[in-house]
């Protein structure tokens, strides 16, 4: 009896330590609990902190996703260049860079590993890229409004009453207007248009008599055909440009004879794949052509920055001095169609479904 009284005792006493403020209301811990909710509420290593492409009080800060070797981000605000802007890597795998711009509205697109196009799978606005798919478009400051819908203007194109120059009319909505032809050799900002009160966008150019091929480029990097064109050609592209003809029977579409451009030199040499000398990389086309030009990666692909001449027989070169590197190219013919060196069976993904040639120098 004195025993079972001793027990209850013992018991009476344990009970109130239990649930006192310093004892353990649910049990006493596992060791290991606390490490295992420290981690739970910390973010895992592969978290990424990396956000969209977004505008700040710094400029914009461009974000790319991805597997990559290397980021660059060609838009308008640097003339497509696909070297000019690189991105950095960060600890969490992404890629960025932060690039002051001023007010407006821009497109651009991702050029990964130097060759491959990507548009920004974050962005929020895109337009078209002339060749079938999108830029990413970022609008920065005062740009941010979409352009008002303009008023219904007069015809996109017409020529001068005077026959000594031509006036480009462009009717539709965009920030910027650009017209790019055979005459200012294919650039999108040496001839900007301005906004009209009727909402168009016009420039008046003096050309010499001829015949020119052109387009619109809005918003600094879709490029658009003018529908009011009375005479187009194929743009190699798989569309059309647009035919200005000033001068002699600049009112009425010429006849045929005329669409014909002077009859280019009769080529009797051979293509040759591109030749490494001590002097640079010397680059042959052989084809029916007026002008050719060299374009690719080594200039940004401007398509007036190098200019190939025409030998005795027929064919066309340049002698380029090239880095060590690999690098993708193409022939500009008559300032509106490119092709491939045939003579050349290197080649890479252009990014628009077709071949760039190339070129590696060691």
């Amino acid at each position: 009896m004195k025993s079972l009284l001793r027990l209850c005792i013992a018991l009476a006493l344990l009970v109130p330590t239990a649930g006192c403020a310093g004892g353990w209301r649910n049990g006493a811990p596992i060791e290991a609990t606390p490490t295992l909710a420290a981690a739970a509420s910390a973010p895992s290593a592969k978290a990424s902190s990396a956000k969209t492409t977004s505008v700040t009080s710094e400029g914009v800060t461009f974000v790319y996703t991805g597997a990559a070797k290397s980021v660059n981000v060609a838009g308008e605000f640097n003339a497509w260049s696909t070297s000019a802007d690189a991105l950095a890597k960060q600890s969490d795998g992404s890629f960025r860079l932060v690039k002051a711009l001023a007010p407006g509205r821009y497109p651009y697109k991702f050029v990964i590993d130097g060759s491959e196009w990507k548009a920004d799978a974050g962005a929020p606005e895109g337009v078209d890229d002339g060749f079938g798919g999108k830029n990413s478009l970022v609008v920065v400051g005062a740009g941010a409004a979409a352009p008002a819908a303009p008023v219904k203007a007069a015809a996109a194109a017409a020529v001068t009453p005077a026959g000594d120059g031509a006036t480009f009319r462009y009717v539709g909505a965009a920030s910027s207007v650009n017209v790019a032809g055979e005459f200012n050799a294919w650039s999108t900002s040496a001839d900007a248009l301005t906004k009209q009160t009727d909402g168009s966008w016009a420039i008046t150019k003096k050309l010499a008599p001829g015949r020119y091929a052109y387009k619109f480029v809005v918003d600094g990097g879709t490029w658009k055909e003018d529908p009011s064109a009375k005479e187009t050609v194929d743009d190699g592209f798989g569309g059309k440009n647009a035919i200005m003809v000033v001068g002699a029977g600049a009112g009425a579409a010429a006849p045929a004879a005329a669409s014909t451009p002077t009859a280019p030199k009769a080529v009797t040499g051979k293509g040759k794949a591109p030749q490494v000398t001590a002097a640079g990389v010397v680059f042959t086309f052989a084809g029916a052509a007026n002008t050719v030009a060299l374009c690719g990666d080594f200039n940004a692909w401007a398509p007036a920055a190098d200019a190939m001449q025409q030998q005795a027989d027929g064919t066309w070169t340049i002698t380029k001095k090239l880095g060590a590197g690999s690098y993708g190219y193409k022939f500009l013919i008559n300032g509106s169609t490119w092709k491939t060196d045939e003579a050349n069976p290197a080649s890479k993904d252009d990014g628009f479904g077709g071949k760039n040639s190339l070129i590696s120098v060691k």
